[in-house]
């Protein structure tokens, strides 16, 4: 079964979770006819996410949000996170770099 996951396509957010998807062999299908402002602002939305902010993955355990957060529910227990606690905080602080100091400066 693939996970959902609702956001427009074409968003750096959601190639975070599907990038680190293709890496480990995780299916995530694109939510289809989503239409931002539009289909975050549903009830059903909002019980995923009360925020209304996109990306939110559809899991079989409830939904996940927030774009980095997704990448690490996909990549879980992979070789993505190393071999080694010093291997999984390096990875850990290139994830944070990227966020705070790459990711506000791109739009999109």
């Amino acid at each position: 079964m693939a996970l959902i996951i609702h956001s427009v396509k074409q968003s750096k957010n959601v190639y975070k979770a599907l990038i680190a998807a293709e890496y480990v062999g995780v299916e995530i299908k694109v939510a289809d006819n989503f239409e931002m402002s539009v289909s975050n602002k549903t009830p059903e939305f909002l019980k995923m996410n009360p925020i209304g902010k996109v990306p939110v993955l559809e899991t079989p355990d409830g939904p996940i949000f927030e774009s980095s957060a997704i990448a690490r529910y996909v990549a879980r227990g992979s070789f993505l996170f190393g071999s080694s606690p010093t291997e999984y905080g390096q990875i850990e602080q290139w994830i944070d770099f990227s966020s705070f100091e790459l990711d506000s400066n791109i739009r999109g």
